[in-house]
């Protein structure tokens, strides 16, 4: 049954103790309280860098100790390509399942006589089938609250594409299977910026419960931003309580504004700036007010690691920087450094010299998360790639994805030629089902690199955003080779293997309509 991995609760995105304890303990309250008319769902909504995705992880943890997280599911932006509007009830379900035998029990029973409902993207078929009618057969056993997080709604894709899943939320389906069809100790917690199709759908809904984020008392806010900024900034000498109140007015309660601000102060980026005087660079940074605060905030810290002189010329390294990011925020999932670097080498128009990626990604660290390790690179908050690709709040750090599909979908097609090749896991035989491999898991993660998987799953995912007529000798030379028959063992060993037929069906229309743009161009 379709999980995705990766979308449960992190431990890094915990509020620092001692604040936002009153909204902390008013979710608790709701979540607790056994009262027969006690809204289903809790919407919480604000603005970006509000903190609401600190707050839900924080109510994830502090029910997953007490054995009360039914699940934690996160949209990420940067993860369209897993599919996760299409798989979140398989996700969710699976996580409760885990919780309570009699559940698990009765969604085995449902997709064991359905195949077709194990890989279903219906959504609807997923709730009706996996949700609600598995939670009729709740054990009595688990008569405490069962939680549910959707955290970020806003980043599960388009208008379009969340429409259904609002219309269960608020119980407008054609099936009408409402939210409170649930077991009474159901509760929902949804965050998400306040954009018109969900404030449409969920505004006015009596099972919805809702809370902006604005609605906080802002010397409550104000307070714990302040507590957060002593937090951040206690090693550094020259910051005392006077800068730190004096940042916190500055934030205008954005979380994400005071992180940000935090991080420059303590950077060395800028030679011969002390403390202090970032500290001013922060301040005259902000004199703009709440509009446009965070875009003031990275623009500051990308002139400070784009200062004026160095080796190479700033242009060449600002060009550079649009380049890597490109990639970054083009790929269809995050990818590590080093897979960065290998797809990158297969780039057709642009120089490539191994430590381009070092040189730009390792001094974003207050910007990315896996800068300086082995995990995937990705923003560290939603707002800096939407501020990249927007030419006019960005300026000379302007990102345009829509070029990087033809680079990326060169370099999957490059991995896939390099790295594919015959029983890639070194299989003891042929004659094993996958599941009969006991070590599979470890044969796949020393042989099948992160690139290679991405390319496998993901090569059509950038193919549709363009029409070279190169690309279309390279997809033949793929089918035309001994590879093909490879790709597909990674993609069962990898059990994707259902994705073939609809991308295999995407790849042929896809040649057929490059071949006659380049037969009517001739």
């Amino acid at each position: 049954m379709p999980y995705v991995g990766g979308a449960g609760f992190n431990t890094q995105k915990i509020c620092l103790e001692g604040t936002r304890r009153e909204i902390l303990d008013e979710i608790t309250s709701w979540v607790n309280c056994t009262e027969e008319d006690t809204p289903r769902i809790f919407w919480l909504h604000g603005n970006a860098g509000a903190g609401k995705s600190f707050i839900s992880h924080t109510i994830a943890h502090r029910f997953k100790k007490i054995g009360r997280l039914g699940s934690c599911f996160c949209f990420d932006r940067t993860q369209m390509a897993q599919g996760r509007d299409q798989r979140i009830f398989s996700t969710i379900a699976r996580d409760i399942a885990d919780q309570d035998k009699h559940i698990k029990t009765k969604l085995m029973d449902a997709i064991r006589g359905d195949t077709s409902l194990k890989y279903t993207t219906d959504i609807l078929q997923q709730w009706n089938e996996m949700i609600l009618k598995p939670a009729q057969g709740l054990s009595e056993e688990m008569m405490g609250p069962i939680l549910i997080i959707i955290d970020a709604l806003d980043e599960s894709g388009t208008e379009e594409s969340r429409k259904l899943l609002l219309r269960i939320l608020a119980g407008k389906t054609r099936q009408e299977s409402h939210i409170t069809k649930l077991p009474s100790q159901f509760r929902i917690l949804v965050t998400s910026r306040p954009l018109p199709d969900i404030c449409t759908a969920l505004h006015s809904v009596g099972h919805v419960r809702q809370m902006s984020m604005d609605s906080i008392p802002h010397q409550m806010t104000e307070r714990d931003i302040l507590r957060f900024i002593k937090q951040e900034l206690s090693d550094v000498e020259e910051m005392n309580h006077e800068y730190a109140s004096a940042l916190m007015f500055a934030s205008d309660g954005l979380f994400e504004w005071a992180r940000l601000a935090c991080e420059f102060i303590k950077s060395v980026n800028e030679a011969g700036a002390n403390a202090f005087k970032r500290f001013g660079d922060v301040m005259a940074s902000s004199e703009g007010g709440r509009v446009g605060l965070l875009d003031s905030m990275y623009e500051l810290t990308l002139k400070s690691i784009f200062p004026e002189g160095g080796i190479r010329p700033r242009s060449t390294r600002i060009a550079l920087f649009r380049s890597v990011m490109a990639q970054v925020i083009g790929t269809a999932k995050p990818l590590p450094l080093g897979s960065l670097r290998s797809m990158r080498r297969y780039f057709v128009n642009e120089d490539f010299e191994e430590n381009d990626l070092d040189v730009i990604i390792k001094p974003l660290g207050a910007l990315l998360r896996g800068t300086t390790d082995s995990w995937p690179i990705r923003p560290l908050h939603a707002s800096f790639p939407e501020f990249l690709t927007d030419q006019k709040r960005s300026g000379e750090f302007f990102i345009d994805v829509s070029r990087i599909h033809d680079e990326l979908a060169f370099a999957c097609l490059g991995v896939m030629k390099t790295e594919l090749r015959f029983n890639i896991c070194g299989l003891p035989s042929s004659y094993l089902r996958n599941s009969e491999v006991y070590d599979l898991e470890k044969r796949i993660e020393a042989n099948i690199t992160p690139q290679l998987s991405y390319s496998c799953q993901c090569w059509a995912d950038h193919l549709c955003h363009t029409s070279l007529a190169s690309l279309a000798r390279e997809i033949r030379n793929f089918f035309n080779n001994e590879r093909l028959l490879f790709w597909f063992e990674v993609l069962s060993l990898e059990k994707k293997i259902n994705i073939c037929s609809s991308l295999l069906s995407f790849v042929i229309e896809w040649c057929m309509v490059c071949e006659q743009l380049f037969l009517t161009k001739s």
